[in-house]
C-alpha cells in the first residue's frame, strides 16, 4: 500500500509541499470512501507546510489543526505511514504557532519539520 503514496511522502520529506499537496489531492479526489479523510488529511498537512515556509502562519496553523484532525483516525499507522508520530510532531508545531500568536516573539523553524516515516523504517531503527 506504501508504494502508491510514496511519490506524495517523497515530495513531502524534500520539502516540496505545494507539489506534495497537489499528488495527495489527486488521489482524495479518486479515493475510496475509507481513505478519503487520510488523503485529505495529508493535502492539509501539506498545505500547512507551504504555509509555514511563507510565513503564512495563520494558514498553517489552520491546515495543520484541520489536517491532524482528520489523520487521527488512521492512528497509529495507515498505509505504510506511522502517523502517531507525525501528528505529535506537527502537534508542536501548532503549539509554537498558537503562542506566536499570543506573543509574536516565537521563531518558527523549518527545520523542526517532521518527516513523514514508514512503518517499516520505524521498527529497523532506520
Amino acid at each position: 500500500m506504501y508504494k502508491e503514496i510514496q511519490e506524495g511522502v517523497n515530495l513531502f520529506n524534500e520539502q516540496d509541499f505545494f507539489a506534495a499537496h497537489d499528488f495527495f489531492e489527486n488521489l482524495w479526489i479518486h479515493a475510496e470512501k475509507k481513505d478519503r479523510l487520510f488523503y485529505q488529511g495529508m493535502v492539509q498537512i501539506s498545505v500547512g507546510g507551504y504555509h509555514l515556509l511563507n510565513e503564512n502562519y495563520k494558514g498553517a496553523l489552520s491546515q495543520f489543526s484541520k489536517g491532524t484532525t482528520k489523520l487521527k483516525n488512521y492512528v497509529p499507522a495507515y498505509k505504510g505511514v506511522e502517523l502517531k508520530f507525525l501528528i505529535h510532531k506537527i502537534e508542536k508545531i501548532i503549539s509554537k504557532l498558537e503562542f506566536y500568536f499570543l506573543n509574536e516573539n516565537v521563531e518558527i523553524k523549518i527545520a523542526e519539520f517532521p518527516k513523514v516515516e514508514k512503518i517499516q523504517n520505524l521498527l529497523k531503527g532506520d
